[in-house]
């Protein structure tokens, strides 16, 4: 079974990412997400499939996202900040109904949340 993963980049790429960030971006071999998040992501991971929506087309994003995943591929959606608070969080769990069979995991960045709350895995 595949996975989206929802993860937030903190306040940028690179240094700034948190390094459970950066494992679940290598390990996903689709990363999705808004045209300039994709940006500040492409040359860390020259390898990867990047696949993005401009602004205003967050549902669609979302979808694309189970779209890959029912293909069999493990996706990261990734956004802003933390995931949970300025991201794809609500809509993507909304939009997840339609796609039972997909795992879906948020990953919260904020580093004061014991490890157990890091996160939030549905189904």
């Amino acid at each position: 079974m595949s996975t989206v993963y929802v993860v937030g980049l903190g306040p940028g790429a690179g240094e700034q990412m948190t390094v459970r960030a950066e494992k679940i971006l290598e390990a996903c071999p689709v990363i999705l997400g808004y045209t300039v998040y994709i940006d500040l992501v492409r040359e860390q991971y020259p390898e990867k499939k990047f696949l993005s929506t401009p602004m205003k087309q967050e549902v669609k994003r979302c979808q694309m996202a189970f779209e890959e995943a029912e293909k069999g591929q493990d996706v990261a959606m990734i956004c802003s900040g933390d995931a949970g608070v300025y991201g794809m969080a609500g809509l993507i769990y909304e939009v997840g109904r339609e796609y039972p069979e997909i795992k879906l995991r948020l990953f919260r960045e904020l580093q004061r949340l014991p490890e157990e709350q890091q996160y939030w895995e549905h189904r």
